[in-house]
């Protein structure tokens, strides 16, 4: 058991469930949009994949993260970068039994969100070193339109500017949901010289992040329903991110597991719209 709790607390898995959240929505998009395709079967298999990648980044995060580190009783960085890499590789292998459900463009589209992952933490050419933002935009481009498009090719075996577009919001769900991470990891960033908002404008400041973005992503939603490429039944995914918004008012940063539990309630209830909607 003292061995299995540093997995866990590495493996983050309140933070990985955003991963089959986010391809709920797009296999949900490609019911809406009246695409053919294998139905739960591919569902079932790119949301465990899907699982399966958002761990090995995690670990591969904190693999980050400990380099350099002093010596602690949990993962050293060397044994949470071999984790992330079986935790990958595992996830190939189950997105390879997609080729012959819907074809190989779901998996091209989660291999480009797993890089993404990898590359915002990495020391000296990180997106969060080379920038303040790049990292949360990669958040927000590898848990939205990439991951919303593999849901959505996983059922057709394309992807779709709809899929695009309803990705969005739904990166932006995530990016929220993630941003505290800057607060948890702060030593780790002031070490690595990451250029993220709480090393480069501080705590204070930085907290407005926690309130904009939740409320970015509700005028989202409203411009893909406006767009008609959702129906007006996903409005009701922004009550949880007002909810989020006003949590993150009160001046204490919100515990991550329940800004992950928000954000993911958001994402379940856009697909739902999307599922129970006929275009």
């Amino acid at each position: 058991m003292e061995r299995l709790r540093p997995l866990l607390d590495a493996a983050r898995l309140d933070r990985a469930m955003l991963a089959p959240c986010a391809v709920f929505v797009g296999s949900s998009y490609a019911r809406y949009d009246e695409q053919p395709g294998p139905g739960l079967p591919a569902h079932l298999v790119v949301s465990v994949a899907a699982l399966l990648a958002a761990v090995g980044v995690n670990f591969v995060d904190e693999a980050w993260d400990l380099m350099g580190a002093p010596p602690s009783e949990g993962l050293d960085a060397r044994e949470a970068a071999i984790f992330g890499g079986i935790a990958l590789l595992a996830a190939l292998l189950v997105a390879a039994i997609l080729t012959p459900l819907s074809g190989a463009a779901a998996v091209g589209f989660g291999l480009l969100a797993v890089l993404l992952g990898v590359a915002r933490g990495v020391p000296v050419a990180g997106l969060d070193t080379l920038g303040n933002g790049l990292g949360d935009l990669a958040i927000v481009v590898a848990l939205g339109p990439l991951a919303v498009t593999a849901g959505f090719a996983s059922q057709c075996g394309h992807g779709s500017s709809g899929a695009v577009l309803v990705g969005i919001p739904v990166g932006l769900i995530a990016a929220a949901a993630l941003y505290t991470r800057h607060f948890t990891r702060r030593d780790a960033d002031l070490r690595l010289e990451r250029l993220t908002p709480v090393t480069i404008y501080g705590e204070d400041r930085a907290r407005l992040g926690l309130v904009l973005l939740p409320l970015v992503g509700v005028l989202a939603i409203a411009a893909v329903v406006a767009m008609e490429e959702a129906p007006v039944g996903t409005y009701a995914a922004a009550a949880p991110l007002v909810l989020l918004a006003g949590l993150s008012r009160r001046g204490d940063t919100p515990p991550e597991r329940s800004i992950c539990i928000v954000a993911a309630t958001a994402m379940l209830v856009l697909a739902g719209a999307l599922r129970i909607a006929v275009r």
